[in-house]
C-alpha cells in the first residue's frame, strides 16, 4: 500500500599499573550501573518518557584484568574464521527451544562485521560500536563490546537485546544455508541469535519439508468461516495471561490480518505489506506462516517487531470471542496473548440525487473515523466503490465528514486522498471534536480534589505531585520530593493503584505527598473527559482531578473562566460525538470577562454573569434582544441550541500563545450537559 493509504485496510593491568586498570575498570562498572539505572527507572523525573536503557550493560570492562591491556578478549587464543570475517551479518531473529522470540524488520540496522585482527565494528539500532573478539577452531567465540555512541533508539528498539550478546562467557557459533546464516548459541542453554550475510539478501526462504518450501503444508487446513474473509486489527498483547496489556496498539489500523478460505492470509505490518500461508484446525489451533515481504523501515515507535513474532516456529492455540468481534492468540508454551479486533464493513447509505457525495476510490477500502485525522479511533471501514453523503469538510481540506446514520456516532470522516468528492461547493467546514488523551505515556499532573465535605481543594503547585501510567502496568509517581514506583491494573473503567518503593526523603512543611499517595492509593474509578483525567475515591468519597503536564492550571485567585477579554467566535457546537458547524452567514461570538460574558448569538445580542465554581464556572441568567432573523432559516433554533448551551457550562479549556509578548486565548472549547444529560461541547476559535 502507498504511503497516502495510511488509512487504507490493506489486508495487504608489575603492581601499581595493576591498581590503575582496576580502579579504572571498577569506574566505568559503577558508570555503567548508574546510567542503566536511570534509564531503566526514569531518575527522579517520572515525567520522563521511558526509553530503552544506554547500550552499556554488556560493555563494562571486566571485573578480572587478564593481560597488559586489560581486556578479558586477551585471554583466548584468536584464530581467525575466513568464513566469518569482512562480510556484514544482519541479524534477523532470536530463537529459543525452537521456537522465535521476535524477528527483526530492520535487519540493517542491527549488524556485525568482523576483522581479521580481532576487531569487530556494530550497528546496535541507533547507535555504532566497536569492539574486540577472539574465535577458536572448536566452534567458540567471544567477543566484547569497545566504545560505543549512547543514543537512546526510543521505544521499539531491540538494541537491549543485541547487546546481551557481548562479553560474559564463550559462546558457540556455527554456519548455516551454505555460509550465509552466522548462528550464535547462547552459553548456558540461553536463546540463539540468527544473522545472515548482507550480500546474500534479506529474504528467508522457509524451511523446505514437502517439496513447496512450506512448513505449513504438513498441517491439513481446515477453513474456520469464523475467522476468514474478516479484517482483524492488532489491539494488544498481554505477556503472563493476566489482563496487564504490555502492548496497547494505538493505531491498530496499521497492523492487520486477513485470513482467506484457501489458506493463504495478508498482513499490514506497520508501514510493510506481507503474505503467507496458514492452517486451523478444528481443535482451535492455528499455523502461520510468512512469505514475501516488504522491508521497509517504519521508524521509531513502530510494534512491527513484535507483530512479527507472531508468524511460524510453533503452533499456536486461537478462539473468537464476543459475537465474533474478538479474535485471540494464545502464544505456544506459556507464551504472551494477542488480542486483535474485527474491523466491522460499514454500509454507508445510498446519497440522494445531487447531494454532496464521496466515493472510497482506495482498492483495499478506508477506514472510518471519529475524527479528522488518523490519531481519531476508527470505527468501521469502508470497501472500494461505496458512496456517502458528504456533510462536511475539516478546516484543512484534508478530511471528509459523512453521514453514517447506521452508526451510534451518527457520522464519520474519511481521508480525502481516498475519496471522489462530487457537488461540495456548499459543504461547511466543520471543527474537529477533541481528542481525549490516552491514560498512558502523559504525565498527569494533580489538579485538585473534591469531596462532599470540604469541596474542592486546590493544589499550590500540581508540578509536584505526577504520576505516569506505563503500557507495562507500572506507574512512575513524583510525591513532592520523593519518587514512587507503582503498579497499577485496570478493568474497563475501575483502576487499582499500588505504591510500592520510595525514596523515603523528609518532604517540606506544606507537602501534600501523604495526602497524594493516600489518594491515589484509594482510587476505584477513573474516566477522562475534557482533556483532563479523574480519579474517584470509593463511597463518594472525593474525586482527583489531573491535567496533562504542561497545561494551564487554575488560578485560584482568579476568577475560573476568565479568558482575555477578546472576541472568540464559535464554529461548532452540539453533542460531544456529534458536534455541527455554525450555520452558513451566522456567526456566533463571546468575550468572557472576570464576572461576565457578552456576543451576538447569530442574530441577538446576549450577556450573562459568569460565577466560578470551584475550578470551572457556570453562565446565567442571560438576558438578550428581542430581535427575530429569518435568514437564514433555523437560525433562531441555532440560536436558542448555543444560549442553552451557555446555561449548561460545567467545564472549559483554553489553548494559549504568546503574541506579541502578550499571552491570548486563541481558541478553546466550553463542556456543557444536554437536556438528556450527556455531553456537548462548544468549539472556539480567535479568529473567524
Amino acid at each position: 500500500m502507498s504511503a497516502e493509504q495510511t488509512d487504507g485496510f490493506d489486508l495487504t593491568l608489575n603492581d601499581k599499573r595493576t591498581k590503575e586498570i582496576k580502579m579504572k575498570n571498577i569506574s566505568v562498572v559503577l558508570w555503567a550501573l548508574i546510567i542503566l539505572l536511570i534509564a531503566a527507572c526514569g531518575g527522579t523525573d517520572p515525567t520522563a518518557t521511558p526509553e530503552t536503557a544506554t547500550e552499556v550493560s554488556a560493555t563494562a570492562a571486566p571485573t578480572e584484568v587478564a593481560a597488559e591491556t586489560g581486556s578479558m578478549v586477551d585471554q583466548f587464543e584468536h584464530t581467525p574464521d575466513p568464513n566469518l570475517i569482512d562480510k556484514t551479518w544482519q541479524w534477523q531473529r532470536r530463537a529459543q527451544d525452537g521456537n522465535d522470540l521476535f524477528s527483526i524488520m530492520e535487519s540493517e540496522n542491527y549488524s556485525l562485521t568482523f576483522s581479521e585482527d580481532g576487531s569487530f565494528t556494530a550497528q546496535i539500532d541507533c547507535n555504532r560500536a566497536s569492539g574486540r573478539y577472539a574465535t577458536h577452531d572448536n566452534g567458540g567465540i567471544f567477543m566484547e563490546l569497545g566504545p560505543t555512541t549512547l543514543a537512546a533508539c526510543g521505544e521499539g528498539s531491540r538494541s537491549d537485546d543485541m547487546v546481551g550478546i557481548f562479553g560474559g562467557a564463550v559462546q558457540d557459533y556455527r554456519f548455516e544455508e551454505d555460509g550465509s546464516m552466522l548462528v550464535f548459541s547462547w552459553a548456558a542453554g540461553g536463546p540463539v541469535d540468527y544473522y545472515r550475510d548482507a550480500q546474500a539478501g534479506n529474504a528467508q526462504s522457509p524451511p523446505d519439508s514437502s517439496g513447496t518450501g512450506w512448513m505449513v503444508d504438513e498441517y491439513e487446513h481446515t477453513p474456520d468461516p469464523n475467522l476468514i474473509n474478516i479484517t482483524w486489527a492488532w489491539d494488544s498483547r498481554d505477556p503472563n495471561g493476566n489482563d496487564i496489556p504490555a502492548i496497547s496498539v494505538a493505531d491498530a489500523q496499521n497492523y492487520t490480518l486477513l485470513f482467506n478460505e484457501d489458506g493463504s492470509f495478508k498482513a499490514k505490518i506497520d508501514c510493510n505489506q506481507a503474505s503467507g500461508r496458514y492452517a486451523t484446525h478444528d481443535n482451535g489451533s492455528i499455523f502461520m506462516e510468512l512469505g514475501p515481504s516488504t522491508l521497509a523501515a517504519c521508524g521509531e515507535g513502530s510494534l512491527a517487531n513484535e507483530m512479527m513474532g507472531i508468524f511460524g516456529g510453533a503452533v499456536q492455540d486461537y478462539r473468537i470471542e464476543d459475537g465474533g468481534q474478538t479474535l485471540i492468540f494464545n502464544w505456544a508454551a506459556g507464551g504472551p496473548i494477542d488480542t486483535y479486533r474485527n474491523i466491522a464493513t460499514v454500509d454507508l447509505p445510498q446519497p440522494a440525487a445531487g447531494v454532496a457525495t464521496g466515493t472510497v476510490t482506495a482498492p483495499d477500502g478506508i477506514f472510518l473515523r471519529t475524527g479528522p485525522g488518523s490519531n481519531y479511533p476508527y470505527v468501521g471501514a469502508a470497501p472500494f466503490g461505496d458512496s456517502g453523503e458528504l456533510i462536511g469538510v475539516s478546516r484543512d481540506g484534508q478530511w471528509w465528514l459523512a453521514d453514517a446514520p447506521n452508526l451510534s456516532v451518527g457520522q464519520v470522516w474519511v481521508a480525502a486522498d481516498f475519496v471522489d468528492a462530487q457537488n461540495t461547493d456548499n459543504v461547511p467546514v466543520v471543527a474537529a471534536p477533541s481528542l481525549e488523551p490516552a491514560l498512558t505515556g502523559i504525565p498527569w499532573q494533580w489538579v485538585s480534589t473534591t469531596d462532599p465535605a470540604q469541596g474542592t481543594v486546590a493544589t499550590s503547585d500540581p508540578g509536584r505531585y505526577l504520576i505516569l501510567f506505563n503500557e507495562d502496568g507500572r506507574a512512575n509517581i513524583q510525591a513532592d520530593c520523593n519518587t514512587v514506583q507503582a503498579t497499577y491494573t485496570t478493568d474497563g473503567s475501575n483502576i487499582t493503584i499500588t505504591p510500592g518503593a520510595s525514596t523515603m526523603a523528609a518532604c517540606p512543611p506544606d507537602s501534600l505527598e501523604s495526602q497524594f499517595l493516600s489518594q491515589l492509593s484509594s482510587s476505584a474509578i477513573y474516566f477522562i473527559e475534557g482533556g483532563n483525567l479523574y480519579l474517584d475515591l470509593p463511597a463518594d468519597s472525593g474525586t482527583m482531578r489531573f491535567a496533562p503536564q504542561g497545561a494551564a492550571a487554575p488560578n485560584p485567585d482568579a476568577p475560573a473562566g476568565k479568558a482575555d477579554g477578546s472576541t472568540l467566535y464559535l464554529i461548532s457546537f452540539g453533542p460531544a460525538d456529534a458536534q455541527q458547524p455554525v450555520l452558513a452567514g451566522t456567526q456566533i461570538t463571546a468575550s468572557f470577562g472576570d464576572q461576565n460574558v457578552s456576543g451576538n448569538a447569530g442574530c441577538n445580542n446576549y450577556s450573562g454573569t459568569l460565577a466560578p465554581v470551584n475550578d470551572y464556572f457556570t453562565v446565567g441568567p442571560i438576558i438578550t434582544t428581542r430581535k427575530t432573523c429569518n435568514e437564514p432559516a433555523s437560525v433562531m433554533e441555532q440560536e436558542q441550541a448555543y444560549l442553552a448551551a451557555l446555561e449548561g457550562t460545567g467545564g472549559y479549556q483554553w489553548e494559549q500563545q504568546l503574541v506579541n509578548g502578550t499571552t491570548l486565548v486563541t481558541s478553546g472549547q466550553i463542556f456543557y450537559t444536554l437536556p438528556d444529560d450527556t455531553a456537548g461541547v462548544m468549539n472556539f476559535v480567535s479568529s473567524p
